[in-house]
């Protein structure tokens, strides 16, 4: 059975500056924002059963929550290949 890790993120060092001199943000925080925002997607994920994500690049997870509306409540992604989803109880939906 496939693991796929939860999201990584990665706090910067406190003592780099944010932002460069041209004012952009700074590469490693650019990725920190970029996997909170990823996570905090993940987080909010809701549609029919028909579009539960199903791969990596959807940014899931194992124990991820989906709420599919088809169903009327939160799944939980218990395993990849194949994908498998469960109730809060355990039940495979």
């Amino acid at each position: 059975m496939a693991t796929i890790k939860g999201p990584s993120i990665q706090v910067p060092s406190v003592l780099k500056p944010v932002t460069v001199e041209s004012g952009t943000v700074a590469p490693d925080w650019a990725a920190f924002f970029h996997s909170l925002q990823q996570t905090v997607f993940a987080l909010t994920r809701s549609g029919p059963t028909t579009s539960r994500p199903t791969s990596e690049l959807d940014g899931r997870y194992i124990g991820m929550q989906y709420f599919d509306t088809t169903l009327g409540y939160s799944v939980y992604l218990k395993s990849v290949n194949p994908d498998v989803w469960v109730d809060g109880g355990g039940t495979v939906r």
